[in-house]
């Protein structure tokens, strides 16, 4: 069994320190009601911005990014693993040592931290075309799974969500699907029925973590949410801006052998249809 602490936090926007402050609140709530895996929503310390030159952050110099110390140092002080989105800028030739002087992008990312160690690093595969995201970030090409105190999650970001191939390529690689957004009070019932649905079909937990407030115009309502594989919501608030969650993976495994609907995928056949 794994507690994981699912946010609803406000963020501001570009405004890191008050975005800290929020997180440092929700971690110490979330310390004392034994989370071990706790999350945040995407981009957490800038809101949903369009400026990666003004928020993004790059590994240079031996130096991780500012975003990724803030977690990992938290992360070692309270013992819990943590989820959270950042703005990563890199060089567009693939270069891993990071030259201002040179071309670079930015890549909306998911992070997971736990203590010292980065366990997951995910690039969000579907920016958002309608808004323009896709015109300033570089869309990821690779999905990511990590274990986390006996738990196997699958990293996912926002617009993603609408998008059930990529969840369900992967889904006998996870136990519960993470998804991190800032997804708009206007499309919010989408956002909880898309939830529930990947839930139900890949049979899985689904985390959803979403922000609250007013970014830049946008408002963000409460709507976080963990779904089991039967679609049912099983978070529980302990405060205003935390809930939590009991996951089991071997109710996962269980849930998929005794209604095995896996086995009943035509994988070979999707692709034949799609060439």
């Amino acid at each position: 069994m794994v507690r994981v602490g699912i946010t609803e936090i406000d963020i501001a926007f570009e405004d890191k320190s008050f975005a800290m402050d929020s997180c440092m609140k929700v971690m110490e709530e979330a310390h004392k009601n034994g989370v071990e895996l706790l999350v945040f929503p995407e981009m957490t310390l800038s809101g949903f911005t369009m400026m990666p030159a003004k928020m993004g952050e790059a590994y240079r110099d031996g130096k991780i990014p500012e975003s990724v110390s803030f977690f990992m140092e938290n992360s070692r002080k309270y013992n819990m693993a943590m989820a959270f989105g950042y703005i990563e800028a890199l060089m567009e030739d693939g270069s891993s040592v990071y030259d201002d002087s040179k071309r670079h992008v930015y890549e909306n990312r998911l992070a997971v931290v736990d203590r010292d160690n980065i366990v997951m690093e995910y690039s969000k595969i579907h920016p958002f075309s309608y808004s323009g995201e896709d015109r300033v970030y570089r869309a990821g090409d690779k999905l990511c799974q990590a274990d986390v105190r006996g738990l196997r999650i699958g990293g996912y970001i926002c617009y993603d969500l609408r998008f059930p191939e990529i969840f369900t390529a992967a889904r006998d690689k996870y136990d519960a699907a993470v998804v991190i957004a800032n997804w708009p009070e206007s499309r919010v019932k989408q956002w909880e029925i898309l939830l529930r649905a990947r839930a139900v079909e890949n049979q899985a937990y689904v985390i959803g973590v979403n922000r609250i407030g007013n970014g830049k115009g946008i408002s963000y309502t409460a709507s976080s949410h963990v779904f089991d594989f039967s679609g049912n919501d099983i978070s529980r608030r302990v405060s205003g801006d935390l809930l939590i969650a009991d996951l089991d993976p071997g109710l996962v495994r269980r849930a998929r052998i005794g209604f095995p609907q896996g086995r009943d995928r035509k994988a070979d056949l999707y692709r034949e249809l799609l060439v």
